[in-house]
């Protein structure tokens, strides 16, 4: 049990890296299309969340709203995402892809591919299966954190 223990740092160091890593390539990647600083992840949320708002999209992604506010506004800037008015209720503005923001979406969803391909390539079917459920119990864990 000692020794389970002591290697669990490297395990959340590895988490760590995995993320950076995959940050890093992506943003080098998606740099011609102007998608920079992650703006990435935050497309990808908005094309599969069609009217998801900004409060919404920072809650997904366990971000700041004020750096959800930047990025998106950059979003909008870059003409990949618009802030739209609820007929229902005209205080939720959700937000929505462009035709900009869809059509650069089939290249975001192949790098997620991509990376999930070479991040598991040598896992059995099964070690890939208790990957996914050993990560989503750490994530789910971790984003019920209060400090």
């Amino acid at each position: 049990m000692q020794l389970l223990e002591e290697n669990m740092p490297n395990s959340f160091r590895s988490i760590g890296l995995i993320a950076r890593a995959t940050a890093v390539i992506g943003n080098q990647r998606f740099q011609p299309d102007q998608l920079h600083h992650n703006q990435f992840i935050y497309l990808m949320q908005i094309v599969e969340n069609p009217g998801i708002t900004q409060t919404e999209l920072a809650a997904q992604l366990h971000v700041d709203p004020s750096t959800c506010l930047r990025t998106v506004r950059k979003l909008i800037t870059s003409e990949y995402v618009v802030r739209t008015v609820d007929e229902q209720d005209k205080k939720r503005r959700p937000l929505m892809a462009t035709e900009k923001g869809q059509a650069v979406y089939p290249d975001l969803e192949r790098y997620e591919r991509q990376i999930i391909a070479a991040g598991t390539a040598g896992l059995s079917t099964g070690e890939k299966a208790l990957l996914s459920e050993l990560l989503g119990k750490v994530a789910n864990n971790i984003k019920h954190i209060q400090l």
